[in-house]
Protein backbone atom coordinates (compact mmCIF):
# COMPACT_ATOMS: atom_id res chain seq x y z
CA UNK A 1 0.00 0.00 0.00
CA UNK A 2 1.23 3.44 -0.97
CA UNK A 3 0.44 6.16 1.58
CA UNK A 4 1.30 9.15 -0.63
CA UNK A 5 -1.61 11.64 -0.70
CA UNK A 6 -3.80 9.27 1.33
CA UNK A 7 -6.16 11.10 3.71
CA UNK A 8 -5.79 9.57 7.17
CA UNK A 9 -7.79 10.33 10.32
CA UNK A 10 -6.22 9.30 13.65
CA UNK A 11 -8.11 9.62 16.92
CA UNK A 12 -5.90 9.94 19.97
CA UNK A 13 -3.35 11.42 17.59
CA UNK A 14 -1.90 13.98 19.99
CA UNK A 15 0.23 11.51 21.96
CA UNK A 16 1.38 7.91 22.33
CA UNK A 17 0.80 5.38 19.57
CA UNK A 18 -1.54 7.75 17.70
CA UNK A 19 1.12 10.47 17.45
CA UNK A 20 3.82 7.96 16.49
CA UNK A 21 1.57 6.67 13.71
CA UNK A 22 0.83 10.19 12.50
CA UNK A 23 4.53 11.08 12.28
CA UNK A 24 5.56 7.93 10.41
CA UNK A 25 2.62 8.16 8.02
CA UNK A 26 3.45 11.83 7.37
CA UNK A 27 6.99 10.73 6.52
CA UNK A 28 5.44 8.32 4.00
CA UNK A 29 3.58 11.15 2.26
CA UNK A 30 0.10 10.98 3.81
CA UNK A 31 -2.23 13.87 4.63
CA UNK A 32 -2.90 13.63 8.37
CA UNK A 33 -5.86 14.68 10.49
CA UNK A 34 -5.58 14.12 14.23
CA UNK A 35 -8.41 14.21 16.72
CA UNK A 36 -8.20 14.45 20.50
CA UNK A 37 -9.62 16.49 23.36
CA UNK A 38 -6.87 18.91 24.45
CA UNK A 39 -6.17 21.74 22.01
CA UNK A 40 -2.72 22.57 23.36
CA UNK A 41 -1.54 18.99 22.84
CA UNK A 42 -3.09 18.88 19.38
CA UNK A 43 -1.25 22.03 18.32
CA UNK A 44 2.15 20.81 19.54
CA UNK A 45 1.55 17.36 18.04
CA UNK A 46 0.66 18.83 14.66
CA UNK A 47 3.90 20.80 14.71
CA UNK A 48 5.84 17.55 15.20
CA UNK A 49 3.87 15.84 12.44
CA UNK A 50 4.61 18.68 9.98
CA UNK A 51 8.32 18.32 10.72
CA UNK A 52 8.09 14.66 9.67
CA UNK A 53 6.40 15.43 6.33
CA UNK A 54 7.76 14.02 3.10
CA UNK A 55 6.82 17.11 1.06
CA UNK A 56 5.41 20.61 1.46
CA UNK A 57 2.30 19.61 -0.51
CA UNK A 58 0.90 17.48 2.32
CA UNK A 59 -2.04 18.72 4.38
CA UNK A 60 -2.31 18.55 8.16
CA UNK A 61 -5.13 19.53 10.51
CA UNK A 62 -6.62 18.76 13.90
CA UNK A 63 -10.02 18.60 15.55
CA UNK A 64 -10.70 18.94 19.25
CA UNK A 65 -13.50 16.56 20.19
CA UNK A 66 -14.56 13.93 22.69
CA UNK A 67 -15.01 10.60 20.87
CA UNK A 68 -17.33 9.38 23.62
CA UNK A 69 -19.95 12.06 22.83
CA UNK A 70 -21.54 11.18 19.48
CA UNK A 71 -23.55 14.38 19.02
CA UNK A 72 -20.58 16.59 19.86
CA UNK A 73 -18.29 14.56 17.62
CA UNK A 74 -20.76 14.77 14.76
CA UNK A 75 -21.08 18.52 15.20
CA UNK A 76 -17.31 19.05 15.18
CA UNK A 77 -16.81 16.94 12.05
CA UNK A 78 -19.85 18.31 10.19
CA UNK A 79 -17.73 20.95 8.43
CA UNK A 80 -15.09 18.41 7.39
CA UNK A 81 -15.75 17.25 3.83
CA UNK A 82 -12.68 15.04 3.60
CA UNK A 83 -13.20 11.55 2.23
CA UNK A 84 -10.76 9.58 4.34
CA UNK A 85 -8.84 6.64 2.92
CA UNK A 86 -7.80 5.33 6.33
CA UNK A 87 -9.33 5.72 9.80
CA UNK A 88 -7.22 4.75 12.81
CA UNK A 89 -9.15 4.55 16.08
CA UNK A 90 -6.37 5.03 18.63
CA UNK A 91 -8.11 7.09 21.32
CA UNK A 92 -8.25 5.21 24.58
CA UNK A 93 -7.74 5.23 28.32
CA UNK A 94 -6.80 2.62 30.92
CA UNK A 95 -7.73 2.69 34.59
CA UNK A 96 -6.46 -0.32 36.52
CA UNK A 97 -7.66 -1.15 40.01
CA UNK A 98 -9.42 -3.73 42.15
CA UNK A 99 -13.03 -4.11 41.08
CA UNK A 100 -14.45 -3.66 44.61
CA UNK A 101 -12.54 -0.41 45.06
CA UNK A 102 -13.44 1.25 41.75
CA UNK A 103 -16.22 3.79 41.28
CA UNK A 104 -18.87 2.65 38.74
CA UNK A 105 -18.30 5.82 36.71
CA UNK A 106 -14.83 4.55 35.82
CA UNK A 107 -16.33 1.57 33.99
CA UNK A 108 -18.66 3.84 32.04
CA UNK A 109 -15.87 6.25 31.08
CA UNK A 110 -13.59 3.47 29.86
CA UNK A 111 -16.33 1.82 27.79
CA UNK A 112 -17.49 5.18 26.42
CA UNK A 113 -14.02 6.18 25.21
CA UNK A 114 -12.39 2.89 24.26
CA UNK A 115 -15.33 1.07 22.72
CA UNK A 116 -18.09 3.56 21.93
CA UNK A 117 -15.52 6.14 20.83
CA UNK A 118 -14.32 3.62 18.24
CA UNK A 119 -17.90 2.90 17.16
CA UNK A 120 -18.93 6.56 16.98
CA UNK A 121 -16.00 7.80 14.89
CA UNK A 122 -16.30 4.81 12.57
CA UNK A 123 -20.01 5.56 12.18
CA UNK A 124 -19.19 9.09 11.00
CA UNK A 125 -16.24 8.28 8.70
CA UNK A 126 -17.46 5.04 7.11
CA UNK A 127 -20.27 6.38 4.84
CA UNK A 128 -17.87 8.26 2.56
CA UNK A 129 -15.66 5.18 2.34
CA UNK A 130 -18.70 3.22 1.21
CA UNK A 131 -19.52 5.94 -1.36
CA UNK A 132 -16.09 5.62 -2.99
CA UNK A 133 -16.00 1.85 -2.52
CA UNK A 134 -12.61 1.83 -0.78
CA UNK A 135 -11.10 2.45 2.62
CA UNK A 136 -9.30 1.01 5.61
CA UNK A 137 -10.29 1.00 9.28
CA UNK A 138 -7.74 0.21 11.98
CA UNK A 139 -8.93 -0.31 15.55
CA UNK A 140 -6.46 -0.34 18.44
CA UNK A 141 -7.38 -3.04 20.93
CA UNK A 142 -4.87 -4.59 23.35
CA UNK A 143 -3.23 -7.83 24.42
CA UNK A 144 -5.59 -7.46 27.38
CA UNK A 145 -8.32 -8.54 24.92
CA UNK A 146 -6.78 -12.02 24.82
CA UNK A 147 -6.69 -13.07 28.47
CA UNK A 148 -8.16 -11.80 31.73
CA UNK A 149 -5.61 -10.03 33.94
CA UNK A 150 -6.11 -9.14 37.60
CA UNK A 151 -6.76 -5.42 38.01
CA UNK A 152 -8.17 -4.77 34.53
CA UNK A 153 -11.91 -5.34 35.01
CA UNK A 154 -12.63 -1.92 33.50
CA UNK A 155 -10.03 -1.79 30.72
CA UNK A 156 -9.91 -5.36 29.37
CA UNK A 157 -13.65 -5.71 28.62
CA UNK A 158 -13.56 -2.47 26.61
CA UNK A 159 -10.75 -3.87 24.50
CA UNK A 160 -12.50 -7.24 24.14
CA UNK A 161 -15.41 -5.20 22.76
CA UNK A 162 -13.18 -3.40 20.25
CA UNK A 163 -11.84 -6.75 19.07
CA UNK A 164 -15.36 -8.18 18.71
CA UNK A 165 -16.59 -5.06 16.91
CA UNK A 166 -13.71 -5.33 14.45
CA UNK A 167 -14.43 -9.00 13.72
CA UNK A 168 -18.10 -8.28 13.01
CA UNK A 169 -17.51 -5.08 11.04
CA UNK A 170 -15.00 -6.58 8.60
CA UNK A 171 -17.59 -8.89 7.02
CA UNK A 172 -20.05 -6.02 6.54
CA UNK A 173 -17.62 -3.59 4.90
CA UNK A 174 -15.47 -5.94 2.79
CA UNK A 175 -18.09 -6.05 -0.02
CA UNK A 176 -17.65 -2.25 -0.22
CA UNK A 177 -13.90 -2.56 -0.81
CA UNK A 178 -13.06 -1.64 2.79
CA UNK A 179 -10.56 -3.56 4.92
CA UNK A 180 -10.38 -3.74 8.72
CA UNK A 181 -7.47 -4.43 11.06
CA UNK A 182 -7.45 -4.85 14.82
CA UNK A 183 -4.21 -4.19 16.70
CA UNK A 184 -3.21 -5.93 19.94
CA UNK A 185 -0.32 -3.87 21.34
CA UNK A 186 1.63 -4.87 24.46
CA UNK A 187 2.54 -2.40 27.19
CA UNK A 188 3.77 0.65 25.28
CA UNK A 189 5.90 3.52 26.55
CA UNK A 190 3.30 6.31 26.51
CA UNK A 191 1.93 8.92 28.96
CA UNK A 192 -1.04 6.58 29.47
CA UNK A 193 1.22 3.77 30.68
CA UNK A 194 2.95 6.16 33.09
CA UNK A 195 -0.46 7.01 34.57
CA UNK A 196 -1.35 3.32 34.87
CA UNK A 197 1.83 2.60 36.78
CA UNK A 198 0.96 5.34 39.28
CA UNK A 199 -2.25 3.57 40.38
CA UNK A 200 -1.81 -0.07 39.37
CA UNK A 201 -2.53 -2.70 42.07
CA UNK A 202 0.56 -4.40 43.50
CA UNK A 203 -0.59 -7.82 42.28
CA UNK A 204 -1.04 -6.54 38.74
CA UNK A 205 2.41 -4.99 38.90
CA UNK A 206 3.92 -8.35 39.83
CA UNK A 207 2.08 -10.08 36.98
CA UNK A 208 3.26 -7.49 34.45
CA UNK A 209 6.86 -7.20 35.60
CA UNK A 210 8.08 -10.09 33.47
CA UNK A 211 6.86 -8.45 30.26
CA UNK A 212 8.83 -5.91 28.25
CA UNK A 213 7.66 -2.46 27.17
CA UNK A 214 7.75 -1.41 23.51
CA UNK A 215 8.28 2.12 22.26
CA UNK A 216 5.34 3.85 20.62
CA UNK A 217 7.46 4.30 17.49
CA UNK A 218 8.15 0.55 17.22
CA UNK A 219 4.49 -0.30 17.74
CA UNK A 220 3.48 2.27 15.10
CA UNK A 221 5.96 0.83 12.59
CA UNK A 222 4.59 -2.70 13.06
CA UNK A 223 1.04 -1.39 12.61
CA UNK A 224 1.94 0.33 9.36
CA UNK A 225 3.66 -2.80 8.04
CA UNK A 226 0.51 -4.74 8.95
CA UNK A 227 -1.67 -2.25 7.08
CA UNK A 228 0.53 -2.60 4.00
CA UNK A 229 -0.05 -6.37 4.08
CA UNK A 230 -3.75 -5.96 4.96
CA UNK A 231 -3.47 -8.19 8.02
CA UNK A 232 -6.63 -8.40 10.05
CA UNK A 233 -4.91 -9.06 13.38
CA UNK A 234 -1.73 -7.07 13.97
CA UNK A 235 0.32 -8.04 17.03
CA UNK A 236 3.50 -6.01 17.68
CA UNK A 237 6.47 -7.74 19.31
CA UNK A 238 7.69 -11.30 19.82
CA UNK A 239 6.14 -11.61 23.30
CA UNK A 240 2.80 -10.38 22.00
CA UNK A 241 2.79 -12.91 19.16
CA UNK A 242 3.68 -15.68 21.59
CA UNK A 243 0.80 -14.68 23.86
CA UNK A 244 -1.54 -14.51 20.87
CA UNK A 245 -0.54 -18.01 19.75
CA UNK A 246 -0.77 -19.55 23.23
CA UNK A 247 -3.51 -17.44 24.84
CA UNK A 248 -5.39 -20.36 26.50
CA UNK A 249 -2.20 -21.64 28.16
CA UNK A 250 -1.04 -18.23 29.31
CA UNK A 251 -4.57 -17.40 30.46
CA UNK A 252 -4.63 -20.36 32.83
CA UNK A 253 -1.15 -19.53 34.11
CA UNK A 254 -1.90 -15.87 34.84
CA UNK A 255 -5.18 -16.83 36.52
CA UNK A 256 -3.51 -19.27 38.90
CA UNK A 257 -0.62 -16.91 39.56
CA UNK A 258 -3.00 -14.02 40.37
CA UNK A 259 -5.13 -16.21 42.63
CA UNK A 260 -2.08 -17.31 44.62
CA UNK A 261 -0.88 -13.73 44.99
CA UNK A 262 -4.36 -12.61 46.02
CA UNK A 263 -4.55 -15.31 48.69
CA UNK A 264 -1.32 -14.00 50.20
CA UNK A 265 -2.79 -10.50 50.15
CA UNK A 266 -5.99 -11.47 52.03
Amino acid sequence: MDFINKNIMISGGSSGIGLALAKELAALGANITILARRKELLESALSEIRESALSTDQQFKWFSADVSNFNSLKRVLSADNTAYDILINSAGIAYPGKFVDMDPTIFKNVIDINYLGTVYLTKLILPKMIEKNSGYIVNISSLAALIGIYGYTAYAPSKYAVRGFSRCLRSEVKPHGIDVSVVLPPDTDTPQLAFEHSIIPEITKKINQSGSVMSAEKVAHVIIEGIKKKRFTIVPGFEGNLLYALAPIFGRYFYRYAVNLAKEDV
